[in-house]
């Protein structure tokens, strides 16, 4: 069977489709980046005199907004499965599993406390969202460990 030219370009067109969409889509969200938050372009001082300063450009951000995207695309693309690990893993203690999250997962720009806070809040806010009967466990863990 021979494939024709019309045939052979547009098995190319379609795959030059699915890279580009993988490039915009997929390899982001799998190298732990989220969008950044385009809603707010100033921020407010909390004193009576508001003074609006510039938002820190994208490509700039603080450890603090890196563990913000880190844990808010963990926990609404994976609060399922850590509840059902967290059911899975019942045996372990909370800071256990931390340290078997930490051990696997990939987290570019944080220092080892922020490391931490990030286990611990993808715990927390995964246990609220998606196994609020879990929640009280990994509270108590939290504070133990």
């Amino acid at each position: 069977m021979q494939i024709s030219k019309l045939e052979m370009r547009i098995l190319l067109g379609i795959a030059v489709v699915v890279v580009a969409i993988l490039a915009v889509v997929i390899v982001p969200r799998l190298a732990g980046s989220a969008p950044a938050a385009q809603s707010a372009v100033t921020r407010v001082s909390p004193s009576p005199t508001a003074i609006a300063t510039p938002a820190p450009s994208p490509t700039a951000q603080t450890e603090q907004q890196i563990l913000d995207n880190i844990v808010a695309s963990t926990v609404s693309v994976y609060s399922v499965l850590v509840c059902d690990s967290l059911t899975e893993y019942a045996a372990l203690t909370i800071p256990e599993i931390i340290t078997e999250v930490l051990a696997e997962y990939p987290t570019t720009g944080l220092s080892e406390q922020s490391r931490q806070i990030m286990a611990q809040r993808v715990l927390t806010e995964s246990a609220a969202k998606s196994c609020p009967d879990q929640g009280p466990r990994v509270a108590a863990g939290i504070t133990q460990g």
